[in-house]
């Protein structure tokens, strides 16, 4: 054989090889990649790489659709409760109404409104187990009739014969002189499973005129309701609702900038012709109520009417001041066990707190508050949809504008807008609204992408 022929052959060998090897590296790279689950992209949380229909493998065989059956006896208690039970939601949650309890025990002097929250927190926890059993998903497909209700709730307030007007709003349902509930508290949630759903039908893209404005529509629709009440704190948190909620659901940058900006200039336009509808006779606005307006501006100045509209303000930050470090020991409040702060079971019950527990007792709660919050996150992380990553948004970012606003207005660095602190302030219809939040949270973890880790596999949802 020549030298030419043999250099050729070992050409082919060599080649051959090469092609092997490669082939054998790509079939390992596959194998490898079809094993590992696909998350979403960094910075776009909501903006799935893949569809959320398909369930995540392990090991070419979706974990969904494995039926081998579980352990049993003790290890079959452990798998269950992993796949249930967030346990970190689960221990905030119970240091929240205890310590909730706790202070609106002192601040009312454990009349009959105290025995009237422990009723709301029996049902709300009841709504809490409900909607963690139930399959938040099934709600996806009920975009018609969650906006009925939603719709309904907030209306209902004025209908002749059962809305009542409290406070300077039609807020309230009430047979006689019995107050039932507000029904703007739970058309919070529906309206947060509304919104989630149309959002998610964009499936993360929400990124053209056309459809943003029709989603900013329909999202308008019940703050609009809300402000005929009138009732601007709630109206409020119906705003930061939908801007959580879009955010999340992949809407371009540009977009949102230009809603807000277009809100801003709507608010200045409402001031502005606000000031063409006073009556001398009524001594009133017919937009904004005085005492609306009092609010708003009195945290700028609050030293200019300490008797009337800073009244509330300078109550409450002298009960947060005179806590100091330590407090005055739990029911040895003197502002508000002597009735100088006003409100103190409802829109300022952080100042009992301050009063009562000090720097230490504040700081506590917000730790609390903290960790409630990122568990919430982690749950939107580890949903197995983008529907449920969009309630959780909702669900968080109400409950974050809550509790800064509410404990900014005590300290006089928010304007004072009369919206309750989260499981601490009293309100039934509160009370059971975040519980029943709480529910979906534990229902969308419970559906999450799982296999137990007793099994040897892993939990993508870890904390």
């Amino acid at each position: 054989m020549s030298t030419r022929s043999t250099t050729r052959s070992k050409l082919r060998v060599r080649t051959g090889l090469g092609r092997g090897a490669r082939a054998v590296r790509t079939g390992l790279d596959s194998k490898r990649a079809s094993s590992r689950l696909t998350l979403p992209a960094r910075g776009s949380l909501g903006k799935p790489v893949t569809p959320h229909s398909t369930p995540p493998k392990l090991g070419g065989t979706p974990i969904a659709q494995r039926t081998t059956p579980g352990p049993g006896g003790i290890a079959g208690l452990r798998a269950g409760f992993e796949r249930w039970v967030n346990p970190v939601l689960v221990a905030v949650l119970i240091a929240l109404l205890v310590f909730g309890a706790a202070f609106l025990r002192t601040a009312v002097h454990a009349d009959s409104s105290f025995k009237r929250q422990l009723l709301g927190i029996g049902i709300g926890l009841v709504g809490l187990v409900v909607f963690w059993i139930w399959d938040y998903r099934k709600l996806k497909d009920w975009v018609i009739p969650l906006f009925i209700l939603d719709v309904l709730l907030i209306v209902s307030p004025r209908i002749p014969g059962i809305g009542k007007y409290v406070n300077g709003a039609w807020s309230w349902l009430a047979i006689g002189n019995q107050n039932l509930f507000q029904p703007s508290e739970p058309a919070k949630l529906i309206t947060i499973l509304l919104l989630a759903a149309i959002v998610a039908n964009y499936d993360g893209e929400l990124n053209d005129w056309r459809s943003f404005l029709k989603v900013v529509g329909l999202s308008l629709i019940p703050f609009v309701a809300i402000m005929v009440q009138p009732d601007l704190g709630t109206g409020l948190v119906f705003i930061v609702i939908m801007l959580a909620i879009l955010l999340v659901g992949g809407v371009r940058m540009r977009l949102l900038l230009g809603l807000i900006g277009a809100g801003a200039a709507a608010i200045a336009l409402i001031f502005w012709v606000n000031t063409f509808t006073y009556d001398a006779e009524k001594d009133e606005y017919k937009i904004l109520k005085k005492y609306q307006l009092e609010r708003l501006t009195g945290f700028i100045n609050p030293e200019a009417d300490t008797k009337g509209a800073s009244y509330n303000l300078k109550q409450s930050k002298i009960a947060i001041g005179s806590g100091e470090l330590k407090g005055k020991g739990l029911g040895a409040g003197t502002q508000s066990n002597l009735n100088f702060l006003p409100e103190r079971s409802t829109d300022f019950i952080f100042s009992v707190l301050g009063e009562e527990t000090g720097f230490v007792g504040c700081v506590a709660l917000m730790a609390l508050y903290l960790a409630l919050l990122l568990v919430a996150l982690s749950i939107a992380r580890a949903s197995s949809d983008l529907y449920g990553t969009l309630i959780t948004a909702g669900i968080t970012g109400m409950w974050v504008f809550q509790i800064l606003e509410n404990a900014g207005m005590t300290m006089g660095v928010m304007p004072i807008t009369g919206i309750p602190l989260p499981f601490m302030s009293y309100g039934s219809s509160f009370m059971i609204t975040n519980l029943a939040a709480a529910g979906v949270l534990l229902s969308i973890w419970r559906h999450r992408p799982y296999q137990s880790v007793m099994k040897g596999a892993f939990d993508e949802a870890a904390l």
